[in-house]
């Protein structure tokens, strides 16, 4: 802000500085010279000025449109690092996401792990309890080798998986 301020000074500064010599130049033409003809040779004078100062304006211009194309020029490179950065940061989201997912899977897994082995432990108890009669007995064995058995299932998917 402070930049735009001062070369909008400048601009001004400028602009007066070259009126006021405009309306000097026209002081002495009227009051510095009496005759017609010396007016209009002296006016002539200032054909090749006024081509320079015209040259002077359009390579100004030419240097203004090579600014503003280096700004627009960096303003698309600092997009595109905008860019390269999101993308970067949106695939380290989804190796995130993608790795909270596996860590849930792996917490079921467990969870199950951890409910089946209860179940064997009461089916164990209940095994060597004196009380259990011998039909429960034989109830509470097959029940312990099925769960032995989806235990085994469960972890051998679960090596089948971290194979693939």
């Amino acid at each position: 802000m402070e930049n735009l301020k001062s070369r909008l000074g400048l601009l001004t500064t400028l602009i007066i500085l070259v009126v006021i010599i405009w309306v000097l130049s026209a002081v002495f033409i009227i009051y510095g010279l009496d005759n017609w003809s010396d007016r209009g040779t002296f006016g002539d004078l200032f054909g090749a000025v006024n081509g320079l100062f015209s040259g002077l304006a359009f390579a100004g211009l030419i240097y203004t449109i090579v600014l503003q194309k280096r700004d627009l020029q960096m303003q698309r490179d600092e997009i595109r690092m905008n860019r390269a950065e999101l993308k970067k940061s949106s695939k380290a989201q989804e190796k995130s996401e993608k790795a909270l997912s596996e860590q849930v899977e792996q917490m079921k897994i467990t969870s199950k792990l951890n409910a089946l082995n209860t179940i064997i432990n009461y089916y164990n108890l209940q095994i060597t309890s004196p009380n259990t009669s011998p039909e429960n007995l034989l109830k509470f064995k097959e029940k312990r080798r099925e769960t032995i058995k989806e235990i085994d299932q469960l972890i051998n998917r679960v090596g089948d998986e971290e194979i693939d």
